[in-house]
C-alpha cells in the first residue's frame, strides 16, 4: 500500500481483474479504474458509491467465459497498472500485456502461492522486473505477498 500510495498519480489508468477494496483505494488516486467482476455482490456495492471514475464490467461466467480473460486487452485502452487479483490469474497475466503502457505494471495479488510459479516465469521470459511486498493480512492474520512486474 505504501508503495502504491507514492507511486500512483492522479493520470494513471489501472484495470482490475477482480474489484473490491482496491478498486477504491485506486479511484481515490488515479484517473480511471476499469475492472471486470464475476461477483455480483462486489459489482453492486461498486457501482452504488458514485465514483465517476469508475468503470466496472460483470460478467458473472468469467469462469467459464474467454472474454474475462480477455477483458483488458479488448478494452481497446492501455493502463499504467493492471490487477489480477481474481480468477484465471496466468490467462489474464497473459493476455494484458497488450493493454499495458511501455512503462507499466502488472500487480500479482496473492503471489504467494506455489501454483503462480508459472506466471513468474512468463514475466521473466518477457523481460519484467519483479517486486515482492510481503506482509500480515488484516483479516486473516496469515502473511501474503503481492508482487508488481514493472515492464
Amino acid at each position: 500500500m505504501e508503495f502504491l500510495e507514492k507511486n500512483l498519480h492522479k493520470s494513471h489508468e489501472v484495470f482490475e481483474f477482480g474489484c473490491g477494496t482496491s478498486t477504491l483505494f485506486f479511484a481515490k488516486r488515479t484517473k480511471k479504474v476499469v475492472g471486470v467482476e464475476t461477483n455480483v455482490g462486489w459489482y453492486e456495492s461498486l457501482i452504488t458509491r458514485g465514483y465517476s471514475n469508475i468503470e466496472i464490467a460483470l460478467m458473472e461466467d468469467g469462469l467459464t467465459n474467454d472474454a474475462y480473460e480477455n477483458s483488458a486487452k479488448n478494452s481497446g485502452q492501455k493502463f499504467d497498472f493492471i490487477l489480477i487479483d481474481s480468477l484465471k490469474r496466468f490467462a489474464c497475466a497473459r493476455n494484458s500485456l497488450a493493454a499495458l503502457k511501455p512503462a507499466g505494471a502488472i500487480i500479482l495479488d496473492d503471489s504467494q502461492r506455489e501454483n503462480y510459479k508459472k506466471i513468474f516465469d512468463f514475466f521473466a521470459e518477457a523481460g519484467f522486473t519483479k517486486q515482492d511486498f510481503w506482509g500480515e493480512e488484516i483479516s486473516t492474520s496469515r502473511i501474503k505477498n503481492t508482487t508488481i512486474f514493472f515492464a
